[in-house]
């Protein structure tokens, strides 16, 4: 008798938590699935930082990504304006495809390949088809698509391809300013301006201001090396 109760009572404890079990999983299930639509209701690009630079917000955060495969103009470079508003007005507020290529690049940016219009077009290549940047081969190889775009145009001398700017050259540094007077250029080590010493035949040095400056027979110069005058003070001057 006890053991038929005691068999029951399992019976009846295991289908308590199987339903608890079940029931929770629904709920995590349907948590699940909220968080996804939200995920894909919010991946819009929000910011345009510079061209092929943006800010997309996710679910919970704001993530800033780079366009794969393709350089842009900087600010004061030629074709830089008209670069950012074509990234503005073909990726503001656009939900884009994003594949990512690397997670992070050296900037810390997310590098990613970008299709607009449903995935039908390629925004890396449409902006080198149309000469707002340039194929980077460093980061792609020879990538064919990429390739094409670039030599049509070039052929067509659109955007940056009619400028004539070296786009990869080193700026160069500034360079220190040299002074205009050629002779204080020439001393500078040396301290302006200069005390003309008399060394006498003697080797005594006298200053300017000494009564025997000048007198019998000496040369003039800025190093002396002598005895200095007791009365001036030669090269010390009085103390």
């Amino acid at each position: 008798m006890q053991i038929t109760i005691f068999k029951s009572f399992l019976l009846i404890l295991g289908i308590i938590f199987f339903s608890l079990f079940k029931l929770n999983g629904q709920v995590k299930g349907q948590d699940l699935q909220i968080s996804d639509q939200n995920e894909t209701i919010r991946n819009e690009i929000i910011r345009i930082i510079m061209p092929g630079v943006f800010d997309i917000q996710s679910r919970d955060f704001v993530i800033r990504m780079r366009v794969w495969g393709i350089s842009f103009p900087t600010r004061g470079q030629p074709g830089f304006n008209e670069a950012i508003a074509f990234c503005e007005k073909n990726l503001l507020s656009v939900k884009p495809e994003l594949e990512v290529k690397r997670v992070f690049d050296e900037r810390n940016l997310k590098v990613v390949k970008v299709r607009i219009n449903q995935g039908r077009t390629d925004f890396a290549t449409e902006c080198i088809s149309l000469g707002y940047g340039w194929h980077d081969e460093k980061e792609t190889g020879r990538f064919g698509p990429m390739v094409l775009a670039q030599l049509k145009a070039k052929r067509a001398n659109q955007g940056i391809w009619k400028t004539g700017f070296n786009y990869d050259a080193k700026q160069p540094f500034l360079q220190k300013p040299k002074p205009n007077l050629s002779s204080a250029y020439l001393r500078n080590n040396q301290m302006l301006p200069q005390i003309s010493y008399w060394l006498t035949s003697f080797g005594k040095i006298h200053r300017p201001s000494c009564t025997f400056y000048e007198r019998g027979r000496g040369t003039l110069t800025a190093k002396p090396d002598g005895i200095d005058c007791r009365i001036c003070g030669g090269r010390g001057g009085k103390k």
